[in-house]
C-alpha cells in the first residue's frame, strides 16, 4: 500500500518549524526503527518513503510522511507507538510534542494504474505545489526551476524501483514524456535547504504541467502526478525535500490560459 501520515506537532515555546529540520526528523525517525531496518534503509539509493516538516496555514506545524511499501508502514507504525509523543532533537536540544498520527491519504499502485487506465477520460494537466524546497541534481548543479524531464525521472525512477509488477521502462520514456508535458504556468520563489554545512537553494511553490501526446501518454503522466505526493520529487526527498501536492485537470480547467 502507498500510504500518506500527517502528524500535527507542538513546539516548544518561541520555538518555529522549518523546512531544513527535516533532517533532524529523519534522524529521530531513525531512531525509533530498528537498528537493522534503519542500516539496511541507510544503504538504499532509492528508499521506499518521503517525509518533511512545514507551517501550514490551517493546521500549524506538521510533520509529514510517505510510505512506499508494507514493512515501511509497519516499522513507522510501530516506532511512533512505541517511542511515545515526545519526539528529542538532540541538535536542538529540546523536544517536540506530536499528536496523534494520521493517515490523510492511503491507496496502492495498482489502484493508481487502475484509476489512470481505466478512467473515461484522461487529464490533460496536472499543478504541483511544492510544500517545502525541491531541487533536482543536473550534470552536478542543483536546478533552480523545475524541468519537466527531471520531475517525469525522478517519479518513473521510484515507481519502478517498488513497483516491478507494473513496470514503465520503455526505452527513453522520460524524455518521451516529457517532451508532452511542458510546464505551463508557475508561482514559484527560491527556497533555500540547509544540510548540515551544506546550503541547497531550490524552489518552493507552484507549477503546471500541460498533458499532451497521446492518450496512453497522457494516462502515465496522470499516474506519475497522482504518485507524486507519497514518493515526492527531485533530491533528498527522504531528508525533507521535494514534498508536493498535485491536482490533476481535465479539458474544462483553464491550465495554460
Amino acid at each position: 500500500m502507498l500510504k500518506l501520515f500527517e502528524i500535527p506537532l507542538q513546539m516548544p515555546e518561541g520555538q518555529r518549524i522549518h523546512p531544513s529540520m527535516g533532517s533532524l526528523f529523519h534522524g529521530a525517525l531513525m531512531e525509533r526503527f530498528p537498528s537493522e531496518l534503519a542500516e539496511v534503509l541507510h544503504r538504499q539509493n532509492v528508499r521506499p518513503y518521503s517525509q518533511s516538516v512545514f507551517f501550514d496555514r490551517a493546521r500549524g506545524p506538521l510533520w509529514r510522511i510517505g510510505t512506499l511499501d508494507d514493512v515501511m508502514e509497519s516499522a513507522l507504525l510501530f516506532g511512533m507507538a512505541e517511542g511515545g509523543e515526545m519526539l528529542h532533537l538532540q541538535q536542538k536540544g529540546y523536544e517536540i510534542q506530536m499528536k496523534e498520527i494520521d493517515c490523510v491519504e492511503e491507496t496502492s499502485f495498482e489502484e493508481l494504474a487502475d484509476t489512470a487506465f481505466t478512467a473515461e477520460q484522461a487529464p490533460h494537466g496536472a499543478e504541483l505545489t511544492c510544500l517545502t524546497p525541491t531541487s533536482f541534481k543536473r550534470d552536478g548543479r542543483y536546478a533552480l526551476f523545475p524541468e519537466s524531464r527531471l520531475i517525469v525521472q525522478s517519479l518513473l525512477q521510484r515507481w519502478n524501483a517498488f513497483c516491478p509488477e507494473i513496470p514503465l521502462e520503455e526505452e527513453d520514456l522520460a524524455s518521451k514524456l516529457a517532451d508532452h508535458a511542458p510546464i505551463v504556468r508557475y508561482d514559484l520563489h527560491t527556497a533555500s535547504f540547509s544540510l548540515e554545512r551544506q546550503r541547497i537553494t531550490g524552489f518552493r511553490g507552484r507549477f503546471a504541467l500541460h498533458f499532451g501526446g497521446t492518450d496512453s501518454m497522457r494516462r502515465i503522466l496522470a499516474l506519475l502526478a497522482s504518485f507524486a505526493p507519497f514518493a515526492g520529487i527531485g533530491i533528498k526527498t527522504a531528508l525533507g525535500m521535494g514534498a508536493v501536492t498535485s491536482a490533476l485537470q481535465y479539458r474544462t480547467s483553464s491550465i495554460g490560459e
